[in-house]
Protein backbone atom coordinates (compact mmCIF):
# COMPACT_ATOMS: atom_id res chain seq x y z
CA UNK A 1 0.00 0.00 0.00
CA UNK A 2 1.27 3.23 -0.86
CA UNK A 3 1.53 5.71 2.02
CA UNK A 4 1.28 9.06 1.58
CA UNK A 5 2.36 10.46 5.24
CA UNK A 6 5.93 10.72 6.57
CA UNK A 7 8.41 9.53 6.31
CA UNK A 8 7.24 7.40 2.51
CA UNK A 9 5.24 10.44 0.86
CA UNK A 10 3.80 8.46 -1.75
CA UNK A 11 7.13 6.79 -2.76
CA UNK A 12 7.42 3.28 -3.54
CA UNK A 13 10.28 1.42 -1.89
CA UNK A 14 10.93 2.00 1.63
CA UNK A 15 14.66 1.45 2.66
CA UNK A 16 15.23 0.60 6.53
CA UNK A 17 19.02 1.70 7.61
CA UNK A 18 18.91 -0.06 10.48
CA UNK A 19 18.23 -3.59 8.73
CA UNK A 20 19.25 -2.99 5.86
CA UNK A 21 15.77 -4.61 4.09
CA UNK A 22 14.11 -2.56 1.20
CA UNK A 23 10.56 -3.46 1.31
CA UNK A 24 8.01 -2.68 -1.80
CA UNK A 25 4.66 -0.65 -0.45
CA UNK A 26 2.97 -1.72 -3.37
CA UNK A 27 3.17 -5.35 -2.17
CA UNK A 28 3.43 -4.95 1.31
CA UNK A 29 2.49 -8.09 3.92
CA UNK A 30 1.82 -7.87 7.68
CA UNK A 31 5.09 -9.53 8.15
CA UNK A 32 7.20 -6.91 6.99
CA UNK A 33 5.66 -4.86 9.54
CA UNK A 34 6.46 -1.73 8.13
CA UNK A 35 4.32 0.54 10.89
CA UNK A 36 7.47 -1.02 12.99
CA UNK A 37 10.34 0.68 11.58
CA UNK A 38 11.62 3.84 12.95
CA UNK A 39 10.87 6.43 11.19
CA UNK A 40 14.53 8.01 11.55
CA UNK A 41 15.94 4.80 9.97
CA UNK A 42 13.49 5.16 6.55
CA UNK A 43 15.13 6.15 3.20
CA UNK A 44 12.49 6.58 0.29
CA UNK A 45 12.82 5.74 -3.37
CA UNK A 46 10.09 5.52 -6.20
CA UNK A 47 11.90 3.37 -8.22
CA UNK A 48 14.81 0.73 -8.70
CA UNK A 49 16.56 2.85 -10.62
CA UNK A 50 17.20 5.31 -7.23
CA UNK A 51 18.13 2.64 -5.46
CA UNK A 52 20.70 1.22 -8.24
CA UNK A 53 23.77 2.28 -5.96
CA UNK A 54 22.62 0.83 -3.04
CA UNK A 55 21.70 -2.73 -4.85
CA UNK A 56 25.68 -3.02 -4.65
CA UNK A 57 26.23 -2.86 -1.08
CA UNK A 58 27.24 -5.79 0.76
CA UNK A 59 24.31 -5.40 3.75
CA UNK A 60 21.43 -4.48 1.49
CA UNK A 61 18.37 -7.75 1.39
CA UNK A 62 15.07 -7.74 -0.51
CA UNK A 63 12.30 -8.47 1.79
CA UNK A 64 11.34 -12.43 1.58
CA UNK A 65 7.66 -11.37 2.05
CA UNK A 66 7.22 -8.03 -0.40
CA UNK A 67 10.18 -8.71 -3.30
CA UNK A 68 10.08 -12.49 -3.04
CA UNK A 69 10.69 -13.16 -7.20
Amino acid sequence: MIRTQYPFFYKRYAYDLATGMLHDLTNEKSDCKIDELDEENIEMYSSLNETSLMLDHPTYKKCPHCMSE
